[in-house]
């Protein structure tokens, strides 16, 4: 084992304690880290921290492009630490890896927003009143994974989970 090796594990360790300490659980973060520490070992490699050292140990695994881009991510974080230990250590690069958005985040309205909905979806039909409380009851209804109580004017309203 290298003196590199042997203090990259040591604030490998330091790092995860303090992660810990501050209420994160950091259980699969502290194995991307140990099994960095453990690739550093086996290449025999010498410090200072490099963007290299720490791509090739993102792309040795094989797997989607969003867990390269979590394992550099903690990767990333980790070199800012060590940083203050080791001056030479090289900052990665925040986008080295983009990130896949095949589904897009949830949006969470608050009440004013989703009221104002419903009352859109109202008024789409003044004509024939019921068209309008339809459309602003199937709108909820068909977006995936609505499994909640959204508040309605007669009180509230429970769409079960859509399968």
């Amino acid at each position: 084992m290298t003196a590199f090796a042997r203090f990259l594990g040591e604030k490998a360790e330091r790092y995860i304690e303090l992660r810990r300490s501050l209420g994160y659980a950091f259980s699969k973060q502290a194995g991307t880290l140990r099994a960095f520490v453990r690739c550093v070992e086996r290449a025999q490699l010498d410090g200072p921290a490099t963007r290299t050292m720490a791509l090739d140990f993102a792309l040795s695994f094989s797997g989607a492009a969003n867990s390269r881009a979590t394992r550099h991510g903690v990767l990333r974080r980790f070199y800012e630490y060590l940083a203050i230990y080791d001056v030479r250590t090289e900052a990665l690069e925040r986008r080295a890896f983009p990130r896949s958005r095949a589904i897009p985040p949830p949006r969470i309205l608050s009440e004013a927003e989703l009221a104002s909905l419903i009352d859109a979806c109202a008024r789409i039909s003044p004509g024939t009143p019921f068209r309008g409380r339809t459309m602003a009851t199937l709108r909820f209804a068909a977006l995936p994974g609505i499994d909640a109580v959204v508040p309605a004017a007669g009180g509230p309203t429970v769409f079960p989970p859509n399968t």
